[in-house]
């Protein structure tokens, strides 16, 4: 990339042309800096002025190669370059905001997973003490029936014992009987024997009182084991109308989902409904725009045809002009006071016709920014599209005062080369030239121009019924797209609604799955444990209903050994 600069190259007149380098671009395609002030000189720049940018192919002996191009192209080509790479950045960042956001809500959800996981070691944890104590508990009830049981079997032999020596003793009360009824009475030996029997019968039957204090201890100790397991039933109780209650909250949550996912579904059908009217209203808006493109092109052709009638010089109004011109004084008039007034008329009006050019440039180049803007926001996005349509009404109010000050600069500049062109003549008439153009017959276009005018009304009422339909239509899309916008964010919010539901449920149902899971554990291991002890209390019950009915059939042996013993000294003495 060069800039032209032109400078004097003083008393020998003329004009020293050079390029002065200001970047290059590399095999990369990137841009840098030319450094110092370096300059190359061209002998020819064609119609490019001094300051002009233009874009020049060197060689590596700094050689001009091919021709000189405007740098104008080649630059909005780097600033629309460089504005899709801003707007590929902004979309990088947004996208990696959005993955900054996902990441947090991964985060936080494993976060969440992490503390359940610990609640649920814990709950493990607990359980397994819980399981530890029914264990140990188990064992004791275990021990406890195994020492009823050797205490039954013992009491067994015990009683069988006992009954064959009381019998022993009924047999020898009743011997002693007969024998006193028949005056048959003990000596000292058999009197020595029988009280040794006796002393042996008191140790081997003095048990009652120390097996019922044991078997009073072990009933006890079942009573205590017995209120543990009561407190136990009564937390099983109260866990299952928990359970019970969570149970009633999930099916309340699941169809609270039922009904937003019934919504949603109504929300998704809304939205492909709108999306389809939007598409009919976008269609419809560019087929229209289309037409109004065409008669923009049509209103251009026929400016273009008015332009080119006007310019001619041929015009309706040069009899008017004729009688503004005082003809007579003109052929009067010395001949080089005329030659002086043409010339000045000249100047004049190719001074005119220099500006009126410029402007003439500048409204074009207005009409293309225009074009541009209106071009950009159908590609625009909702959030651009408001600036750019402040940015187009403003180029459009640029565009609009600069077409009506052109109105009256073209009709003076029609004027002036009418007034040249009939002074021109004159001039040409009194020197003697043979002028063509004045001795044709002046041809009435205005009826062509009044048919032309009204078409250009035509189709003036045509653009502008057009561009209010497609004002409503713009305003309608615009209508719809906020609607669809809306739409659309209540549908993300009620995803959203919907998948923390979702969740909800899922750790609802995780609850009620794992306390289900203890209550069933509990209840099998606590109904076991239950059946054990009740097994053993029947047994002791049994063991104690047995010495109930052994004391309440008569005397207790060591009554029955006092009177034995009585006897016998009664007869010994006797």
């Amino acid at each position: 990339m060069a800039e032209i600069q032109k400078q004097s190259k003083g008393f020998m007149g003329g004009f020293e042309t050079k390029l002065k380098l200001l970047a290059c671009q590399g095999n990369d395609r990137s841009w840098n800096v030319v450094p110092g002030n370096e300059s190359i000189t061209i002998e020819d720049t064609g119609n490019l002025g001094d300051g002009a940018l233009v874009m020049v192919n060197l060689s590596s002996n700094n050689q001009i190669q091919g021709t000189l191009e405007p740098a104008s192209t080649r630059i909005i080509g780097i600033l629309q370059s460089f504005s899709r790479l801003l707007e590929k950045s902004k979309s990088q960042e947004e996208e990696i905001e959005t993955w900054k956001e996902s990441l947090t809500i991964q985060s936080e959800q494993l976060s969440s997973r992490e503390l359940e996981m610990e609640t649920r070691l814990e709950q493990l944890e607990r359980m397994e003490e819980e399981f530890n104590q029914f264990e140990a508990q188990r064992q004791e009830i275990s021990a406890a029936r195994e020492e009823a049981e050797l205490l039954r079997k013992e009491l067994t032999l015990k009683s069988q014992k006992l009954a064959q020596e009381r019998e022993q003793l009924q047999q020898e009360q009743q011997r002693l009987e007969q024998n006193f009824q028949e005056g048959k009475f003990l000596d000292e030996k058999q009197a020595a024997e029988i009280q040794s029997l006796l002393d042996s019968l008191s140790s081997e039957i003095d048990f009652t009182g120390s097996w019922g204090e044991h078997l009073h201890s072990c009933l006890s100790a079942i009573d205590q084991q017995q209120e543990l397991f009561t407190k136990h039933w009564q937390k099983l109780e109260q866990n299952q109308k928990i359970i019970e209650q969570d149970r009633q909250k999930y099916l309340q949550s699941q169809s609270a989902l039922n009904n937003a996912q019934q919504e949603l579904d109504t929300l998704v059908t809304s939205i492909d409904g709108a999306k389809q009217q939007l598409q009919k209203k976008q269609q419809s808006l560019l087929s229209k725009q289309e037409i109004i493109a065409i008669l923009v092109e049509q209103e251009k052709l026929q400016a273009e045809i008015q332009d080119s009638l006007d310019f001619a010089g041929i015009e309706s109004s040069g009899m008017a002009l004729d009688q503004k011109i005082d003809i007579q004084a003109l052929e009067n008039m010395p001949l080089s006071e005329l030659e002086k007034i043409v010339t000045n008329l000249e100047k004049d009006f190719q001074k005119i016709a220099q500006f009126v050019q410029d402007q003439e440039e500048e409204l074009s180049w207005q009409c293309q920014a225009v074009a541009e803007l209106e071009q950009k926001i159908q590609e625009a996005s909702e959030f651009d599209r408001l600036a750019l349509d402040h940015e187009l009404a403003e180029e459009k109010e640029a565009k609009k005062m600069l077409d009506e000050t052109l109105v009256g600069q073209r009709r003076s500049l029609k004027e002036r080369h009418e007034r040249f062109l009939q002074h021109s003549r004159i001039l040409k008439r009194r020197q003697g030239v043979f002028d063509l153009d004045a001795e044709l017959q002046t041809v009435d276009l205005e009826p062509i121009k009044n048919t032309l005018q009204q078409q250009q009304k035509n189709l003036l009422q045509q653009k502008e019924l057009l561009e209010s339909e497609v004002a409503s239509i713009q305003e309608n899309i615009t209508t719809l797209k906020t609607d669809l916008e809306q739409k659309t964010t209540k549908e993300e919010t009620l995803n959203r609604s919907i998948q923390e539901q979702v969740d909800v449920l899922e750790k609802q149902n995780l609850t009620i799955t794992k306390m289900q899971a203890e209550l069933d554990f509990y209840q099998e291991n606590l109904q076991s444990l239950q059946d054990g002890l009740n097994q053993i209390r029947e047994q002791l019950e049994t063991i104690s209903s047995s010495i109930t009915d052994e004391d309440q059939t008569g005397q207790s042996p060591s009554e029955v050994l006092t009177e034995i013993d009585r006897m016998i000294k009664d007869l010994v003495s006797t």
